[in-house]
């Protein structure tokens, strides 16, 4: 990525952000998630690899509320 998609600017880093997925009314917490964080205005992109793990955490048999660590699940 060269520049934010918001605000244009180019200097985009590495960071770590908490996600929340929902599906059919379970909601699962990652967190520690590693992103790209806009220097600028702090938008946050997840690479291709991060959302693949993130949608396969959809297909566990999961409870109402369940809260992981990415490091436990990727």
């Amino acid at each position: 990525m060269k520049k934010c998609f918001v605000c244009g600017h180019g200097d985009i880093n590495h960071g770590m952000t908490n996600e929340m997925l929902e599906d059919n009314g379970h909601f699962i917490i990652v967190k520690d998630v590693p992103c790209l964080v806009c220097a600028n205005c702090g938008e946050i992109y997840l690479e291709t690899d991060v959302m693949r793990t993130l949608e396969g955490l959809l297909s566990r048999n999961i409870s109402e509320l369940e809260v992981v660590n990415y490091k436990s699940v990727a």
